[in-house]
């Protein structure tokens, strides 16, 4: 072959000389060069190469196409404000049954130490959860057994119970709680059945405000 017989004129077998054009695979005879760093060629212009040391290199100099410019794609990204946590709030209304025979003794209005668990149970989410945005209402109600005079003092006395109690335990004031006392004149069962009157006794709350999120 004419290359083995040119390398042997040079009295060894470690350069070897191709085309500029000619075809390779990834991975090549690495290039002959200067000291400078300057492509070492052949009067016809073609490059020198070495059987020593492989190279992925094919430079434009020696012959190889100019790599094709990259191709970046983008996106158009729409950034749209999102409000902060501070501001997402949710309109809640709460209305909260609690049965008298739940919180007081008969004909009495002291709050039992089970009432109080009963009432912490309830209105946990009113411990800084949600903000007033009207009044609380608390509504004392009664059965019909006995003085409707009485009835209507001891649904107050109740209902004062209560709010006394939230008072003391969240962060509601005397003016955030409204007190109703509705006595026996708003029954939700007959009075006519002990179990009837059983439901005829109880304190409701009614609290609207906004829940943070």
């Amino acid at each position: 072959m004419k290359i083995k017989h040119f390398a042997a004129a040079f009295g060894c077998a470690a350069v070897v000389l191709l085309s500029g054009n000619v075809a390779a695979d990834d991975m090549v005879n690495n290039f002959v060069t200067s000291s400078g760093g300057s492509f070492i060629k052949n009067s016809a212009g073609n490059c020198w190469r070495t059987r020593y040391q492989d190279s992925a290199e094919k430079p434009v100099e020696c012959g190889y196409p100019a790599p094709e410019p990259e191709v970046v794609m983008t996106q158009e990204v729409e950034v749209v404000a999102a409000p902060t946590a501070a501001t997402l709030t949710t309109m809640a209304m709460e209305k909260i049954e609690l049965a008298a025979v739940m919180l007081f003794g008969f004909d009495s209005a002291d709050l039992t130490d089970d009432a109080k668990a009963v009432i912490d149970e309830r209105v946990a989410r009113l411990r800084g959860e949600v903000s007033l945005t009207s009044a609380m209402r608390i509504e004392g109600h009664t059965d019909s057994t006995g003085a409707e005079a009485y009835n209507l003092a001891l649904s107050e006395r109740r209902a004062q119970a209560v709010a006394n109690y939230i008072i003391d335990e969240t962060r509601l004031t005397a003016a955030d709680i409204e007190i109703m006392p509705m006595g026996e004149s708003s029954p939700v069962a007959s009075n006519d059945t002990a179990e009837g009157r059983a439901e005829n006794r109880r304190v409701t709350l009614f609290a609207q405000g906004e829940v943070g999120q």
